[in-house]
């Protein structure tokens, strides 16, 4: 019996990278700071905002570097380095700066972030294709946009992989442990033991980073499915929820920017889907979630995995929040959410008393 492990972005998170889309988005503005202490124009863009210098601050002429070392340098610890977004804070508040959003995509993700304290950068990018915001510009420039946000991601990912991490034993168990009967939606028990051992391992990566190579071992492999960092052209950074009404009305407008980032497109680029179906119609399998949320995003997708007919099993680690709580209750709503088959789903999806967090605290 096989073992498909799908691995999402808490399994880098539980090694100690910050992959988070919030985390990334602070980069961004931290970058943006950084880039204006250093300006030699007064006013710069990058497609996503625009930064402003008014012309005529106290009667003179300043491009940005020229207004940081007068308005703000003098007012820091000089010993101190910069905080590229409290640099970005001061100037949206300074009356001789003038902040714009270029994009609705980055104003939204921007106000998430406000008001909930957390993005998806993905569910925005289809909330935006699907309603009606974006019908006042054009899906080319919401595409667009999202292009850029994506080359911006693979930089600081590429950063962030720099980290120097380690194996945590107790992730490496949960990949490699012997089938738990208890755990299966089949009673195996009467085929002989070496069928209902471990043979062929898949880490369908969900995740852009080489976290999950540590953990290579015989009959192991690892699917990098939506691309790796190394290969930026293979990077798959959109949506993929074709099971949503409102997919279909976006197939029936024949534009065929409306589809130009779905994941079902973008999969064809390349061979790692066909090798993912290739591996669970080779034989029953289980699959083990690691990190990954099971959201909408990836919906079509996980489907495909989880009402397929050699799948016996699909057992979710949770994570535990630093209030004590856990998630398990979220993991099986989004779980859920990628049925069609409500009994299936209560048939192969392993109940809380037969999993556990995927780190302890």
């Amino acid at each position: 019996m096989n073992r498909l492990v799908i691995i999402g972005n808490g399994f880098d998170l539980a090694h100690g990278l910050k992959t988070s889309y919030q985390n990334f988005i602070n980069w961004y503005w931290n970058q943006w700071g950084m880039r204006l202490l250093t300006a030699s124009t007064y006013q710069e863009s990058d497609g996503l905002c625009s930064f402003d210098l008014l012309n005529h601050v106290n009667g003179h002429y300043y491009t940005w570097f020229q207004f940081q070392q007068c308005h703000y340098i003098t007012k820091d610890d000089p010993f101190q380095p910069w905080d590229g977004n409290k640099v970005v804070e001061q100037i949206k508040l300074n009356e001789y700066c003038n902040f714009q959003y270029t994009s609705r995509f980055l104003e939204r993700i921007d106000q998430n972030i406000e008001t909930k304290g957390w993005v998806d950068i993905e569910n925005d990018y289809y909330h935006l294709l699907v309603h009606d915001e974006v019908r006042n510009s054009s899906y080319q420039e919401l595409n667009n946009h999202l292009d850029i946000l994506r080359e911006k991601l693979i930089e600081y990912l590429r950063t962030v992989e720099n980290t120097e991490i380690q194996i945590i034993p107790e992730i490496k168990d949960k990949i490699y442990r012997p089938f738990d009967m208890n755990e299966l939606s089949i009673d195996y028990s009467y085929l002989p033991e070496e069928e209902c051992s471990l043979s062929n391992i898949m880490l369908l990566n969900f995740n852009y980073t080489k976290t999950p190579e540590m953990y290579l071992k015989d009959k192991t492999t690892i699917n990098y499915i939506h691309g790796k960092l190394d290969n930026p052209e293979s990077v798959i950074f959109g949506y993929g929820d074709e099971l949503d009404e409102d997919y279909k009305r976006l197939k029936n407008l024949n534009d065929n920017e409306c589809l130009r980032h779905m994941k079902s497109i973008r999969y064809l680029d390349a061979g790692n889907y066909r090798n993912m179906l290739q591996f669970i119609e080779a034989g029953p399998f289980q699959v083990c979630i690691m990190g990954h949320s099971c959201g909408n995003s990836d919906r079509t997708l996980l489907n495909t995995i989880f009402e397929h007919r050699n799948c016996v099993s699909v057992k979710p680690y949770y994570y535990i929040k630093d209030s004590g709580e856990d998630n398990f209750s979220e993991m099986s709503i989004n779980i859920s959410r990628n049925f069609n088959d409500m009994k299936l789903m209560r048939d192969r999806v392993v109940a809380k008393p037969y999993t556990e967090p995927l780190v302890s605290k």
